[in-house]
């Protein structure tokens, strides 16, 4: 049928129909209207036929399905070949958490013969991350506690905890737990800890990370090195605001297998060198104290000490503070021939540049990788070093704040050609705003016709997160002058830009990114006019303005 109208042109408009033509349009209508009937029962006939069909395409898609599933290849699998698809599931990262999304719990959510055999399976029950919950006041709510749930959420976790590592036979076990209960809440709380649970596993400890209050870590004072044996790594994280420790009296330190030690907020009361490890058998040592503690601040004396005592180590984190320079003495420069990674923190005090400090007294022929931040914003003339403890320095992390305009281009001067990953961190400050903080700093690693020879020539990642001041058109360059060496080694960058995006790099860099290199830039986004709301002081105002004018 033709569906031609003298109301074409009014159709789609608001125009409203004269009196005689209302009569018009309702004949115009009257033989579409008929054939629209016509076209509803064929479609229903349709419909009625094509259901019919799925019924009985679904009937037998189930049948073939059902089938199939009994060639499924991993039916026909062993199963000590299955076990160990189940342990490749386990997160490697981290430990096992109590939950039904990730393995080995889920694993046992598929079918009977699944979770018949991830039961019998110890290696997926060897780990385990217990968070306690958090009472109220753990987390400063004035809300009424909820105490009751809590302590049924409590009581559950810990039970299950029991039952998780009952599954695991005899296998060294890796545990971490975070603690929920502050010094004041332990005496007062009825139920047993998490700790306390984990205890009598003890002689199968083998890596455990604690978050814990001091009072907690009472719970440990009678362990000493014949119960854990088999002990290799341990954390301790005091929480809290906890109290001191005493940690001379601390046998657990003692652990004759313990090659990896960190402590972290430590009490104002803990003096490293008084801490009972076999140091010697360290590979791995961390202590990063409160940075407002006074009493025992680990100095470079005390950390050069430390660190003579750790022949065997590895890798070294740091939480420095010096008041003054340490007198000068006949101490020869202290070598660590294994050292691999070395991290520092300087608080108030001296900056870590500070001639006489740690940097001056070592030799660390073997370290690929060297993290420090200082919290002194140290804008003075800068010496680097740092940069010539080892010639095999390949990753180099560094705050920012440390530098002024002219010191960070003598930095990356200064730069090793070892040098593949370098990383600028801090916070912005108002020192670096409204300069171009890096311009120059940047310009001195980009390669171009008079400069063909520039630092880090093998750079492979650069991250600048610090917020500094950066112009697009600085890192542009970079990036193209050093994508065009031959080799092009760059594969890495990450820009955090305290500003608004000035040029869209995306079609000069899109080449580049299709070789393989990864670019991120993160940019201050201009603010919406709905979070400055027009509604601003009144009572019945919505909680986002998306009307306002402007």
């Amino acid at each position: 049928m033709t569906l031609e109208s003298p109301f074409t042109s009014r159709l789609g408009t608001n125009y409203c129909a004269r009196d005689e033509e209302v009569r018009e349009i309702q004949r115009l209508i009257q033989e579409p209207l008929s054939h629209l009937k016509r076209l509803d029962e064929q479609i229903a006939e349709l419909q009625k036929s094509i259901s019919s069909l799925t019924e009985e395409h679904n009937s037998v898609s189930a049948y073939v399905y059902a089938h199939r599933a009994l060639l499924s290849p991993i039916r026909r699998l062993d199963a000590d070949v299955l076990q160990e698809i189940f342990v490749a599931c386990l997160p490697t990262h981290r430990n096992c958490v109590m939950t039904a999304r990730e393995a080995p719990v889920l694993l046992g959510r598929i079918c009977s013969s699944w979770r018949a055999l991830s039961l019998s399976t110890p290696r997926l029950w060897a780990s385990l991350h217990i968070a306690e919950p958090l009472t109220q006041r753990s987390w400063g709510s004035q809300i009424p506690a909820h105490e009751e749930v809590r302590a049924e959420l409590h009581a559950r976790r810990i039970e299950i905890s029991q039952t998780w590592l009952g599954r695991s036979g005899q296998l060294p076990l890796s545990l971490s737990l975070e603690c929920g209960l502050s010094d004041e809440e332990v005496p007062a709380f009825r139920l047993p800890t998490a700790l306390q649970a984990l205890i009598p596993f003890a002689t199968r400890w083998q890596h455990v990370a604690l978050a814990v209050s001091s009072c907690t870590l009472d719970l440990l004072f009678n362990l000493t090195e014949a119960d854990v044996p088999l002990l290799r790594t341990l954390e301790i994280t005091q929480l809290f605001l906890s109290q001191d420790v005493e940690w001379q009296s601390f046998a657990l330190l003692r652990g004759p297998r313990i090659t990896s030690f960190a402590l972290t907020r430590a009490g104002s009361n803990t003096y490293p060198l008084a801490l009972p490890l076999q140091w010697e058998n360290l590979t791995s040592f961390s202590l990063i104290g409160r940075t407002w503690s006074d009493m025992h601040p680990l100095t470079t004396t005390i950390a050069l000490e430390i660190l003579d005592r750790c022949p065997r180590l590895q890798i070294c984190n740091l939480l420095l503070k010096d008041d003054t320079v340490p007198a000068v003495s006949d101490r020869a420069v202290l070598e660590l021939p294994h050292l691999l990674s070395l991290d520092i923190i300087c608080t108030a005090g001296l900056p870590i540049f500070t001639p006489g400090l740690i940097f001056g007294s070592l030799s660390l022929p073997e370290l690929r990788r060297l993290t420090f931040r200082d919290s002194g914003n140290f804008r003075g003339d800068l010496s680097f070093p740092f940069l010539s403890v080892s010639p095999r320095l390949e990753c180099l992390e560094i705050d920012a704040q440390i530098f002024g305009r002219e010191s960070v281009v003598e930095f990356s001067r200064a730069l090793p050609a070892t040098i593949q990953q370098l990383h600028f961190t801090g916070y912005d400050s108002v020192a670096m705003r409204g300069i171009p903080f890096f311009d120059d700093a940047l310009a001195v690693l980009t390669p171009s016709p008079t400069q063909p020879n520039v630092g880090c020539p093998i750079l492979r990642e650069l991250s600048i997160t610090c917020s500094a001041n950066l112009s697009d058109d600085a890192l542009l360059r970079f990036i193209t002058a050093r994508m065009a060496a031959r080799p092009a080694a760059l594969r890495r960058v990450e820009i955090q830009f305290n500003r608004e995006k000035q040029l869209e790099m995306q079609p000069d860099l899109q080449p580049f990114v299709d070789a393989g290199l990864e670019v991120f830039t993160t940019y201050i986004e201009r603010p919406h006019t709905s979070e400055f709301s027009a509604w601003r002081g009144l009572a019945d105002g919505p909680n986002a303005d998306m009307n306002s004018l402007f």
